[in-house]
Parts: structure tokens; C-alpha cells; sequence
């Protein structure tokens, strides 16, 4: 028998982020579920894997990986976090990063002036990225979702070299961790920044969904 001054038994906790409050974590750990649900959609919207060097199906891969490791770090806790900040401004970097490579894909067919669109997005990506390294997580969060808005919605049925259904997915996968990435923002800014970027992703879904199944 134990009595109330023995000491209870160990459990195994689960590893909170640093700079989060103890609401904010279990609020993050959802979003993290919500993200893996998002990434399984964005996979089934593969047309066909029969081309394995193809930059946007190699980015959709790349994209199950990052949630993944977001899976991974949250395990290991506040030991993980500079490599989860690396991953993901590497992360940030490769995506218009495969805009690039889409436009060399298919230059025959767009526009040269595109090329130059698609390096000014490169940089101001990357600068999201070296920011967000060296300054501030916030910029990583801006950054993600940013391009879910600024890039991805934009090229949406509005580019002859990046597939549909890439543009939906990147769109899906980016506001998503842009919200899980957020948290550790300012509550209120935090709130909003959530409902738009939830509202974006129920719009994009339902319409990527309405259009698999015509």
C-alpha cells in the first residue's frame, strides 16, 4: 500500500514547445493532427506517381517528410526545436524553389516574364526563411502561410506550368502549418491570422473536393 506522502508513480509527459502556454500546447498537438489529415488529402490528389523525377510530386513527398519530422521534434521536445527551425526554413526556401523548376519544365509553353515572378518569390521567401532563423519563428509562420495566400492560391488555375492540383495542395499543406506554427504569437493576432487562415482551407478543400468528384 502507498500513502499520500509517497511519492506517485512515474509517467511519461508529453513534451511541451518551449514559449507556448500549457493551452496553446494541446491547441498545437490538434492543429499537428489536422495537418497530418491535410497531408494524406493532399497526397490522394496525385494524379499519377509513374514520374519520379517530376519537381511537384518529389515536393509533395517532401511535404509528407516535414510533417513527419513535425511529428518527430514534438516527441523530443525543446532538444528538437533548432532542427525543426532549420527544417522549416528549408522548408520555406524549397517551395518556390519548385516553382522555378516547373517554369524550366515547361518553358516551351510560359511566358519568359513568369521566370522573373518566380525569382522575386524565390527571394522574398528565402529572406522569410533567414529571418526566421536568425530573428524570430514568427517569420517562418508569415512566411508559410504567406505563400499559401500570396503564391499558391495566385498560380491557382492561373499558370500554364504548375498543375492544379499542386497549387491546391501546396495551399492546404501551407496555411495548415502556418496555423500550427503561429501559436506562439500574440493571442489575439494568433486568433485572427487562425480564422483566415482556417476559412481559406474549408473554401480550397470543398472546391478541390467538388472538382475530384465531377
Amino acid at each position: 500500500m502507498t500513502t499520500a506522502d509517497e511519492p506517485n508513480m512515474k509517467t511519461t509527459a508529453i513534451p511541451e514547445v518551449p514559449g507556448l502556454t500549457k493551452a496553446q500546447n494541446p491547441i498545437q498537438i490538434v492543429v499537428l493532427i489536422a495537418v497530418s489529415i491535410i497531408t494524406v488529402r493532399t497526397l490522394y490528389m496525385v494524379p499519377s506517381w509513374q514520374a519520379p523525377g517530376d519537381p511537384f510530386l518529389l515536393a509533395t513527398v517532401v511535404g509528407a517528410l516535414t510533417v513527419a519530422c513535425l511529428w518527430l521534434t514534438r516527441w523530443l521536445g525543446s532538444r528538437a526545436m533548432k532542427f525543426e527551425r532549420a527544417w522549416l526554413a528549408a522548408f520555406l526556401v524549397a517551395m518556390p524553389l519548385v516553382y522555378v523548376k516547373g517554369w524550366f519544365a515547361a518553358r516551351d509553353h510560359a511566358a519568359s516574364s513568369w521566370i522573373w515572378v518566380e525569382l522575386l518569390g524565390l527571394a522574398l521567401f528565402a529572406a522569410f526563411a533567414a529571418l526566421g532563423l536568425k530573428n524570430s519563428p514568427w517569420f517562418l509562420a508569415i512566411g508559410i502561410a504567406g505563400h499559401g495566400f500570396a503564391w499558391d492560391l495566385w498560380h491557382y488555375k492561373n499558370s500554364a506550368y504548375i498543375p492544379d492540383w499542386y497549387a491546391v495542395a501546396c495551399t492546404l499543406v501551407d496555411l495548415a502549418l502556418g496555423v500550427k506554427e503561429g501559436a506562439p504569437l500574440r493571442p489575439w493576432l494568433y486568433r485572427v491570422a487562425t480564422n483566415a487562415c482556417l476559412e481559406s482551407i474549408f473554401v480550397v478543400w470543398f472546391q478541390a473536393s467538388s472538382e475530384t468528384f465531377q
